[in-house]
């Protein structure tokens, strides 16, 4: 009788190395879904970082003025950035501090604060820039007179989008496709005496 030599196929097969490619496309896919929740994340977490600062640095101003609280109170936009204030009063660049009135330099405080000053050819420091679409209300809740004024500043921006595939820029919140996502809009309140 004869003996049959079956010969086995060593290595991978096809269907072994199709299966391998599908796992790993879901694997990059998996990843680069992370990626870009993670760059969503980032956006948030640097807007809020720039809103705080911002807000710590105008309360400091105010406190430290000689100006009455009232000249700071008031709506501030991305449109009041388009005027920059008529004396720079700041010791760096091309002002002079020390020749401003208190009014001037709440103006000025403001205006430094909210849309960056780029005296200096600098970048943009301020709210401007770097957070999309703020709005900030400094108002008195107990009289504007002088020491022991009790302050709020409120700010709000767009966070991020709702949709998925929601772009945030400037001003607009847009899908992919052209059409208006819904925005996550954010808010921070700091109160503080004079």
């Amino acid at each position: 009788m004869q003996t049959l030599n079956r010969n086995f196929e060593n290595g991978v097969g096809l269907i072994e190395v199709l299966i391998a490619l599908v796992v790993f496309a879901l694997g990059v896919v998996g990843m680069a879904g992370l990626q870009l929740r993670t760059l969503s994340m980032s956006l948030d977490a640097t807007q809020r970082s720039v809103v705080i600062a911002k807000s710590q640095d105008i309360a400091d101003r105010i406190r430290s003025s000689g100006a009455a609280p009232s000249a700071y109170a008031g709506t501030y936009t991305s449109a009041n950035c388009a005027t920059v204030p008529g004396v720079v009063c700041s010791d760096s660049g091309l002002g002079n501090a020390g020749s401003c009135s208190a009014a001037q330099m709440a103006a000025f405080d403001v205006w430094d604060v909210f849309c960056g000053s780029n005296t200096n050819n600098e970048a943009e420091s301020g709210l401007e820039g770097n957070v999309v679409s703020w709005s900030t209300v400094i108002s008195c809740n107990s009289g504007c007179g002088g020491p022991g004024a009790q302050m709020t500043i409120a700010t709000s921006w767009i966070s991020r989008a709702n949709d998925t595939d929601a772009t945030v820029s400037e001003g607009t919140v847009t899908n992919v496709d052209g059409s208006t996502a819904s925005a996550v809009t954010d808010q921070l309140t700091l109160s503080f005496i004079r």
